[in-house]
């Protein structure tokens, strides 16, 4: 047992013997009566016939040996349910001087019934005389009646009742029973038998466990015609031969070249039926090292199965070894490699860090979203908007907004329905002023686009973008101005600047006439209604700080024609000077990059949508007298001197002493809203421009 090794046999481990008795380890086993006393299943019962007759086969052919001890007791089964021979007490050489048959042959339990006819007529001694393999086949056909019949009482019970025999079985059954030694089968002719075309061992699950032993000398036409079998009858098989037998030599077969990427789906299928414990110990290690296979093959077939068992492994293993490698699909050559990584992404996401997902992840995806490929620009949208709810929300407000958008332009339809779909998705991520100013703007771009698929979605998208801004607005205050309280105490700031606008009246002179009037009639009309006499009504809201101001003031001098303005700085660069920086640029390389810092969202100024400067001067000349427009182009926030038309009406004229005091007056005030505008500058809080 020590020196004759081979898969069939119970494997000898280690051993010790004593006075009192022999010990030795072999592999885990229990007796194969308490599987046949158990209802066995008919694949294990034809497998475990076959192993046992090869390994006769062995004993007898290859060694020259005689077992004379093959029956139900002397054969063991492993966890998967395989058959594994021992007994080996009466193992003999006929070569001998001696064989240790021929004197204890029977003293061994049961040695009457199990004997052949020879034996019980002359006795062991006369083995020595009979082909090698006489006794052991007599054996091996006793093994087959108690297999699927249990115990047989008498050698006429076997000739005479076939019980659950199958019927391909019967001949070369019969033939192992026969009288004559001569004439008998043995092990070699009884496998011969079962495995020609037609025969008792011609099934698939003999098959798939002949095929698994050899695949290593297999070509690759056999084995992926085999893994497609296999993947198909895998679930007929008997659950712990398929967990302990089949799958170890599945993975063995994946992991060292002879399965390839084919063996994977059979390895998931039996793994769905191990627990936490076996999967982990199993197959979760060899998974993770393949991914490192530069088989383009291996790879794509890791990437369409991750979901099935991507969460079986720990997260730090996904983020320090399986995602450094499947990153490299981004980059291959091959468009199916680069398709298959962003699918797979969608279940390795969770399992990421945070600086994997908003910086490494989303670099990636950036470069994908110009891909050549259509498709896969299409699905790179579809996959950033899956994951925008595991982005940091600074990330999220740097990155969304502009990939989505570029989407819109692509010009592939798909892409801009994926677009259209994936801002209605993360519809939750936005605020009402990101969704006026620059969500709302780009979807009107693709409401008359040439695909009815296009302009159905962007129906859509901004039927649900302009209720989210109605009802924002319904919430917000009707105004932003303070009211005038007519009981308040003129304080001598409000005098002041009553003083202030007085004197302003002076230098504007007619100009202001026509503004003051708009302005008074707006404010009443709570800007409602733009006056008959603009043209353009965008005009630069007045800051509430500045307007309240102005407005709560007492007039001294009250006129129904006339509204003393508040200091107008004249060399304010947030007025109507038509800032390019402001307006949304569809034409220029909105490219994001996911770096992952602090945003403060920029409130749009309403320069954005002002016309030009020459539109704006028209409509402020307007205001003088109608007869004599400037011809000029005048811009407010530019320190240029202003044509005025002359007043009509005889006003005092303005000494030089005041108008210098009045100048040097908003020189003082305009340095310090440039102090407090470089404070809020260097604390990211402000205007865009200064």
């Amino acid at each position: 047992m020590r020196t004759i090794r081979h898969p069939d046999l119970l494997r000898y481990l280690d051993g010790v013997e004593t006075d009192q008795a022999i010990m030795f380890v072999t592999d885990p086993i229990e007796p194969l009566s308490n599987q046949l006393n158990q209802d066995p299943d008919d694949h294990l019962t034809l497998w475990g016939l076959y192993k046992v007759a090869n390994a006769l086969k062995f004993i007898n052919n290859d060694c020259g040996m005689v077992h004379g001890n093959v029956r139900i007791s002397s054969i063991f089964i492993n966890p998967a349910g395989e058959w594994k021979l021992g007994g080996f007490e009466l193992l003999s050489s006929m070569k001998d001087e001696s064989p240790m048959i021929l004197t204890f042959g029977g003293v061994a339990p049961e040695a009457n019934r199990y004997a052949p006819p020879e034996v019980k007529k002359s006795g062991w001694t006369v083995i020595k005389d009979l082909p090698t393999a006489a006794v052991d086949s007599y054996h091996l056909g006793c093994l087959v009646y108690e297999a699927y019949n249990n115990r047989f009482d008498s050698t006429d019970r076997l000739l005479t009742q076939r019980g659950n025999i199958p019927p391909s079985m019967l001949d070369i059954y019969r033939a192992l029973l026969r009288p004559s030694p001569g004439g008998r089968a043995d092990a070699d002719a009884f496998l011969d038998e079962g495995l020609r075309p037609g025969g008792f061992f011609r099934d698939d699950f003999i098959q798939v466990n002949l095929f698994l032993e050899n695949i290593s000398i297999k070509d690759q036409g056999e084995r992926e015609v085999f893994f497609r079998k296999l993947d198909s009858s895998i679930d007929t098989f008997p659950g712990p031969f398929a967990k302990y037998k089949i799958l170890p030599e599945l993975v063995k077969a994946f992991e060292f070249g002879s399965g390839g990427a084919k063996a994977l789906g059979a390895i998931l299928k039996i793994g769905e039926h191990l627990d936490t414990e076996e999967y982990d110990k199993v197959i979760v290690d060899p998974i993770v090292r393949m991914f490192a296979s530069p088989d383009r093959a291996i790879r794509v077939s890791l990437l369409e199965n991750i979901h099935k068992f991507i969460d079986h492994i720990p997260n730090k293993a996904v983020s320090n070894q399986i995602f450094p490698h499947v990153a490299t699909g981004f980059t291959d050559t091959v468009p199916v490699i680069r398709e298959q990584t962003i699918k797979s992404i969608l279940y390795i996401v969770p399992k990421l860090n945070d600086r994997i997902i908003n910086y490494d992840l989303l670099k990636y995806l950036a470069k994908l979203q110009m891909d050549e490929e259509p498709g896969i620009r299409t699905n790179t949208t579809i996959c950033l908007g899956k994951i925008a709810k595991h982005l940091t929300d600074a990330t999220r407000k740097k990155v969304l907004v502009p990939a989505f958008t570029r989407g819109l332009r692509d010009g592939f339809h798909h892409a801009r329905i994926a677009a259209l779909m994936a801002l209605m998705a993360t519809a939750e991520y936005y605020d009402a002023q990101e969704c006026s100013s620059r969500i709302v703007p780009c979807i009107s771009l693709v409401l008359i686009d040439k695909e009815k698929t296009v302009r159905v979605q962007a129906f859509k998208a901004m039927n649900a973008f302009v209720n989210r801004i109605q009802e924002h607005a319904e919430k917000m205050p009707d105004t932003a101005l303070e009211p005038v309280s007519a009981t308040s105490t003129p304080s001598p700031n409000t005098e002041a600047n009553a003083q202030t606008a007085v004197s302003m009246t002076g230098v504007f002179g007619e100009a202001t006439k026509g503004l003051a009037g708009w302005a008074v009639s707006s404010i009443n009309a709570r800007f409602t209604t733009p006056s008959g006499e603009i043209d353009h009504p965008q005009v630069n809201p007045v800051a509430p700080s500045r307007a309240s101001s102005s407005l709560s003031e007492p007039f001294d001098k009250p006129s129904p024609s006339r509204l003393d303005l508040a200091p107008v700085d004249m060399e304010d660069t947030n007025g109507w000077d038509n800032d390019k920086d402001d307006l949304i640029g569809f034409e220029q390389n909105d490219g994001w990059e996911p770096f992952d810092t602090p945003v403060v969202p920029e409130p749009e100024p309403i320069t954005s949508i002002i016309p030009s400067s020459a539109n704006s001067a028209r409509a402020v000349s307007s205001f003088g007298s109608p007869s004599n427009p400037t011809k000029a182009p005048m811009k407010l926030g530019q320190p240029k001197p202003l044509a005025f038309v002359p007043d009509q009406e005889d006003k005092p004229a303005i000494s030089k002493e005041e108008k210098r005091a009045e100048m040097e007056r908003r020189r003082e005030e305009r340095r310090q809203r440039m102090a407090e505008l470089r404070e809020k500058k260097k604390s990211g809080i402000g205007a865009k421009k200064i």
